[in-house]
């Protein structure tokens, strides 16, 4: 599930540019330097002077390493949504003694939340005014924005949800074409112009048609490597039987799966009532769990997110708990019902029946995968059975199955291979010689009480 973040506005004027954008116009010669060096020079502002110093590793951390480690990586979590997509990365250099791996919370808007998952993860964190003041060998994000203040040798980026598929708020482009989020100018390139990021993960060639058209300067980063988070769903199918006696789906039941994104055009805000409604619209045999994006449990907070769906649980709606993987829920669902989650795609690339609640068409790339999934699904009519709607959906299914393995990614089950060896060509260690896997994804805990 995507969730799109900016940083707010800085005041306009001098104090929008940067210090080294400052700093270079008072010596020019910087801008010569090359980039991978110009990331370890940090710009400190006195009333009365603005000068540069070269960041280096903190000695403490040679001094107090028990590994003999060659390689520091900083991980930069905005949000729960991308600290879960860092957990897919993670899992590829971890069991590497060579490597220590370090997170930092990186400030956002929606960043609640990920202080208590870290804290969980049981790994080491520092706080960001240290990681913006520590010299690393790779900084790896799967969010965009302020990874250009870490002063790390190389940056690597992942996008959090499936691909690139949602437009810049109408807000921010008024009167203007909006382009796609993730995949332009302003995502991708700092306030010199040069580029943030030394390598960008691109799940298909769709998108790298799209990064030319919106910032061909970045197109020398970009690698079609593939989508973990769905080579992940996929070999949950091996499990799907597992996922559903964890989850007390009985024999002969029939698990409706229903997924919100969140903000405005959300499945959550458009359609509020219709959790509540569900168990009384569906036969006996039918049981329903539903998940929401983690940034609607961060905007409004656990304990209100569970107080406002009490009607529905109270219905007979199961809720998976904030934090918790839905990965496992997708693969034991028989159908879905969703909005432009990222989880409609995923779904309808591993066979789930997916029914649309309704659809953002002004916010969602014509060009998208979500876009020709809209185009083809069924969507949520008060008037129409929901049985027969549930129908409609199986009935499109092999059309959404085709559109979604077609598009949601190339190189299926090769992602773990293709982005181990990018992150070992940008650390420049040799790697491993066995074979990168991914860990089979837990059964997610419910709510169990409001």
């Amino acid at each position: 599930m995507s969730a799109m973040t900016t940083p707010a506005p800085s005041p306009g004027g001098e104090n929008q540019r940067s210090p080294m954008s400052r700093l270079s116009e008072r010596y020019p010669a910087i801008r010569r330097v090359p980039s991978a060096l110009r990331r370890r020079i940090r710009v400190v502002e006195r009333p009365d002077e603005t000068v540069a110093r070269v960041v280096e590793a903190r000695p403490e951390q040679a001094r107090w390493g028990s590994t003999g480690y060659r390689r520091t990586v900083l991980l930069g979590a905005h949000t729960v949504t991308s600290l879960m997509r860092l957990e897919d990365i993670c899992v590829l250099l971890e069991d590497d003694p060579r490597v220590q791996l370090v997170y930092t919370q990186v400030p956002d808007r929606l960043g609640t939340g990920v202080a208590k998952r870290l804290g969980e993860l049981e790994v080491r964190v520092v706080p960001w005014e240290e990681a913006v003041d520590t010299r690393y060998d790779l900084a790896i994000s799967a969010s965009l924005h302020r990874m250009e203040d870490v002063p790390a040798l190389r940056r690597f980026a992942a996008p959090h949800g499936a691909g690139y598929n949602k437009l810049w708020p109408r807000w921010s482009h008024p009167g203007a074409e909006r382009p796609v989020y993730g995949l332009d100018r302003e995502s991708l390139l700092d306030r010199d112009g040069s580029l943030v990021f030394d390598s960008l993960v691109l799940p298909h060639p769709d998108h790298l048609r799209t990064l030319a058209r919106q910032c061909p300067e970045a197109v020398p980063a970009a690698i079609v490597a593939g989508d973990p988070c769905f080579d992940r769903l996929v070999a949950c199918q091996a499990d799907r039987e597992r996922f559903r006696a964890g989850l007390g789906v009985r024999t002969g039941q029939t698990l409706v799966a229903v997924a919100s994104t969140w903000g405005q055009e959300s499945l959550l805000c458009r359609q509020f009532d219709l959790l509540a409604a569900l168990p009384a619209a569906l036969p006996a045999d039918h049981r329903v769990i539903a998940t929401l994006h983690p940034a609607v449990w961060s905007e409004h907070g656990s304990r209100q997110v569970r107080t406002w769906l009490r009607k529905a649980r109270e219905a007979g709606v199961d809720l998976v708990d904030v934090g918790e993987d839905w990965r496992a829920l997708v693969a034991a669902a028989d159908v879905l019902i969703a909005d432009h989650s990222s989880l409609t795609a995923y779904a309808a690339g591993v066979g789930v029946p997916v029914l649309l609640s309704h659809f953002p068409d002004l916010d969602i790339d014509p060009d998208s995968v979500l876009a020709e999934l809209a185009a083809c699904s069924p969507r949520l009519d008060s008037t129409v059975p929901l049985p027969v709607q549930l129908g409609a959906a199986r009935a499109a299914r092999a059309e959404q199955w085709e559109i979604a393995r077609r598009r949601v990614a190339t190189a299926h089950g090769l992602s773990a291979d293709l982005i181990r060896q990018t992150l070992y060509r940008l650390l420049d260690l040799t790697e491993p010689t066995t074979s990168a896997a991914w860990p089979v994804v837990p059964v997610p805990r419910l709510v169990v009480n409001m």
